[in-house]
């Protein structure tokens, strides 16, 4: 019931994230950690196996890593619907003033990969009423479709145990807005969200989200990198699936692309100050889940130079727990 407590405060705090985005979009630059003051490094964790993978295909070996145990993964590899019984799908309007309208017919798997469709297609909004202060209801139609899909209520994981790795693959276009990200227990921010991956206006993201004495006010460490920098190494990058990771341990998480780091932080820095609304102290201690989804609009920007349908791909999600060196013996 806590779980489901959380997601019903989490949905009422959505509306205010679209203010959030644009102002933490600003903060670019990836701060070092500091481990003058004692702190130890994270130790080397083994890279996640690419070899004799080819790029540019889904890959149908479901790979181990030596100290960790493969504790849940969804391979996409039975076209049709995503697999119920591992996710739940978001409906209708829902975050930071997006265009799209949730709806699971929009997520599919085809060939080994988890398809999540951007359609532009009008859809009488069933909530529409015009008197509303509230964005969701006071909209008439949805111009847009798209799909979020996320493992609330089935599926969670302590991340200071666990190393999360997905593959996907993603199709740039204005408006364009895929995510891979996690959120814990209780109110959002004080539970936590983690943003392995997000597109949009041109740069990949990878941000922590914290709670701090405001209520549904988030702290953010924030790291952006521009799409030209990657396509400079690599003109076919985007034709091409890459490996976004989650690291964490008691003492620090990373965020990791292709081997990357792109972003991390101490679990002593990611603290929630006292407050009267959540009793978590570390959220990045926490169980988190997952969510996939390709949202249009909102901090993607303007759509209407896109070309559709928008594609997010993704190949698979994986979940590895660390086994304890003792268990190891």
């Amino acid at each position: 019931m806590k779980r489901l407590w959380g997601l019903v405060v989490f949905g009422a705090s959505l509306v205010l994230l679209t203010s959030l985005l644009v102002t933490r979009a600003g903060l670019l630059e990836r701060q070092p950690l500091n481990n003058s003051a004692g702190e130890s490094d994270m130790k080397v964790e083994p890279k996640y196996p690419t070899e004799g993978i080819d790029p540019f295909q889904p890959d149908p070996v479901v790979r181990q890593l030596p100290g960790y145990e493969l504790v849940w993964h969804d391979e996409f590899n039975v076209d049709g619907p995503p697999d119920p019984e591992k996710w739940n799908f978001e409906h209708g309007f829902v975050r930071n003033r997006e265009l799209q309208w949730y709806q699971r017919e929009n997520a599919y798997c085809k060939g080994g990969v988890l398809i999540i469709e951007g359609r532009k297609e009008r859809i009488v909004n069933p909530n529409y009423d015009p008197k509303s202060d509230d964005w969701r209801r006071a909209r008439q139609y949805a111009e847009y479709t798209s799909a979020s899909l996320n493992t609330w209520g089935k599926f969670a994981w302590r991340l200071s145990e666990v190393r999360i790795v997905a593959r996907a693959r993603i199709h740039p276009q204005p408006g364009y807005f895929p995510a891979i990200w996690t959120t814990g227990p209780g109110i959002w921010p004080h539970g936590g969200e983690v943003d392995i991956m997000e597109y949009y206006r041109d740069r990949i993201h990878a941000n922590f989200a914290w709670g701090t004495t405001e209520k549904y006010s988030p702290r953010w460490h924030s790291f952006s990198k521009p799409l030209a920098d990657f396509l400079a190494k690599d003109p076919n990058w985007l034709k091409k699936f890459h490996i976004w990771e989650l690291i964490g341990n008691d003492e620090k998480l990373q965020i990791l692309l292709d081997g990357e780091v792109m972003n991390e932080i101490l679990q002593e820095t990611a603290k929630n100050p006292p407050n009267p609304w959540s009793t978590v102290v570390y959220p990045f201690r926490e169980k988190h889940s997952i969510i996939l989804n390709l949202a249009i609009g909102g901090p993607g920007g303007d759509p209407s130079g896109a070309k559709f349908p928008m594609i997010f791909e993704v190949d698979y999600v994986r979940v590895y727990r660390r086994i304890s060196a003792s268990a190891q013996e």
